[in-house]
């Protein structure tokens, strides 16, 4: 059983050497990422669009025995690690039935060391971040009877956004978590295949359908995810786009008049789409 180059022990022996290997490599790295966070020194650590660049780019190289899914986690595991070297951070979930699997999912993406930090509500999530934390709120849907993300809209210039939608894949097996946006005091960045999320502050009398349409006509294809009245007799509908917009974009001004039933818009974050397994080049789930 030991004689032969494809013995187990020859075999359990290059499995030492490969795991040597890829420890002095994860080590190295450490080394490089420690040198970054000199070189930043009061840059945001935390870089969402960067973080799926890398992603996408293992994703597309991917192949062999490995599931893509698998891969996506180790590396999600070393990229929080990292992100720990250059600052310290918290993820700060609500309690409740917001909190239903939310805290796995907040885990799983954030990293088994990372400190998960449980608040009363959606609304002490957003009010507790600070820069370089992280919060993760239960996605909206048009249900909600009371929806977080209006918060979004009177937030500060450099307050919390929506920085990611999790998780970062999808259509792989045994992924059953619920879906979650990830909020930071960040400004989203694209990517190449972004979705952004805008709040509109409308007429009480404004037609979705109508709205949706005026958006799309200014090349900012747009779904409903969520309305929401607000204290002055009008209403906030969330949409996201099937595009990047940045918060500047002079077609926000534009659609913005009062014969449109747009009071007021305003980007209050977006994401990466995520890795679509399926899809992915070379990949198995």
């Amino acid at each position: 059983m030991t004689d032969g180059p494809d013995s187990l022990d020859d075999l359990r022996g290059e499995i030492d050497r490969l795991d040597a290997a890829m420890h002095d490599l994860l080590m190295k790295r450490a080394g490089v990422v420690r040198q970054m966070a000199g070189a930043k020194g009061a840059a945001p650590s935390m870089r969402p669009a960067r973080e799926m660049e890398i992603l996408r780019s293992l994703a597309v190289r991917h192949t062999g025995e490995m599931p893509l899914a698998s891969v996506v986690h180790i590396w999600r595991e070393i990229m929080a690690a990292s992100l720990a070297l250059q600052r310290d951070f918290k993820v700060y979930l609500p309690g409740g039935e917001d909190a239903h699997g939310l805290w796995d999912l907040a885990r799983f993406h954030f990293g088994a060391a990372t400190k998960l930090v449980p608040l009363g509500t959606a609304a002490e999530v957003i009010n507790t971040l600070k820069d370089g934390d992280i919060g993760v709120l239960p996605a909206p849907t048009l249900e909600d009877n009371a929806p977080w993300w209006p918060r979004l809209f009177s937030a500060e210039a450099n307050g919390p956004q929506v920085i990611a939608r999790l998780p970062l894949i999808e259509g792989a097996p045994g992924y059953d978590f619920p879906r979650a946006f990830a909020l930071a005091n960040l400004t989203q960045r694209p990517t190449g295949d972004d979705a952004t999320l805008v709040v509109a502050l409308v007429e009480s009398d404004a037609d979705e359908a109508n709205l949706a349409a005026l958006l799309g006509g200014h090349g900012m294809s747009a779904q409903l995810l969520g309305t929401a009245p607000d204290d002055g007799g009008r209403r906030f509908m969330l949409f996201e786009t099937d595009t990047f917009i940045a918060g500047d974009d002079p077609r926000l001004g534009e659609i913005t008049k009062p014969a449109s039933g747009i009071v007021d818009l305003k980007v209050v974050g977006g994401y990466a789409r995520p890795i679509d397994i399926a899809a992915s080049t070379g990949a198995s789930a």
